[in-house]
């Protein structure tokens, strides 16, 4: 867990957003439907945010603060990836395909 922790996206876009981005935490806690005490907990890394809510605070980030467009549209493909390899429609194999070797 501690490699997630320090690897997490969603975390390091919160601790990215300032003052001149002119979101507030609040604001952005109301704009993508979370609690301001999960957003809060996942900016200082004691919390993960399951991947269907990180899809949707990075669309709410790429859609509010430019310079932060592509880090964000980069965490909404890990989390989307995620919430399909949670839901089966994509699978894990053991080897890789036959026309890779």
């Amino acid at each position: 867990m501690a490699t997630i922790q320090k690897n997490n996206r969603a975390a390091s876009l919160l601790a990215a957003i300032t003052e001149t981005d002119h979101l507030s935490l609040e604001r952005l806690a109301l704009l993508a439907g979370i609690s301001l005490a999960d957003l809060r907990a996942c900016r200082d890394r004691k919390m993960l945010l399951p991947a269907e809510v990180q899809v949707r605070l990075a669309r709410v980030i790429s859609d509010r603060i430019p310079r932060l467009a592509s880090p964000a549209h980069r965490l909404a493909e890990q989390a989307t990836a995620a919430v399909a390899m949670n839901q089966g429609s994509t699978t894990l194999h053991l080897t890789a395909p036959a026309k890779w070797r």
